[in-house]
């Protein structure tokens, strides 16, 4: 009886682990989709797309910002904006197309990548595939998303 429980923890703890290590591998495939404007170092091209690494934690950090980063993600974002100092004016696609789990996969991995891991808030929770799906519903145009973001605080 014993022994049987001890498999079926060991069973489950290494379902954890490969679902965990699925999702960060599939995070790391659908980032290549995102790599010719936002470049593989995360730093984007100047004037054109912002930086990830270093600017994304902000963005966490703000009130609102993580259900805004899955907004940018499945709705795109059109207009000016301007990322510690610098103007940036490209129109970000959206990916609606992702599925949840590629989505939310895609978005801890730049939440996690390039150090931006040691910029996170402590209490920072991973998003979610369901905190993908809740979103889904909001139906915005890119306009609409960089409107949220001047709602933010974000330039």
């Amino acid at each position: 009886m014993k022994r049987a429980r001890l498999e079926i923890l060991v069973a489950l703890a290494f379902t954890v682990l490969s679902v965990a290590a699925m999702a960060q591998s599939n995070g790391t495939e659908v980032y290549t989709r995102c790599i010719g404007c936002h470049k593989d170092t995360g730093l984007g091209v100047p004037g054109y797309a912002p930086p990830l690494a270093a600017h994304i934690p902000d963005v966490e950090k703000t009130p609102g910002g993580q259900t805004y980063l899955i907004q940018v993600l499945l709705y795109g974002l059109k207009g000016d904006i301007q990322v510690k100092g610098k103007r940036f004016n490209a129109t970000m696609p959206a990916f609606a197309d992702l599925t949840d789990e590629e989505a939310a996969a895609v978005l801890n991995r730049i939440l996690t990548n390039w150090g931006n891991d040691k910029l996170l808030p402590k209490d920072h929770k991973a998003i979610a595939p369901v905190d993908v799906k809740a979103r889904r519903g909001d139906k915005l145009t890119p306009e609409q998303v960089h409107a949220l973001r001047g709602k933010l605080g974000l330039k």
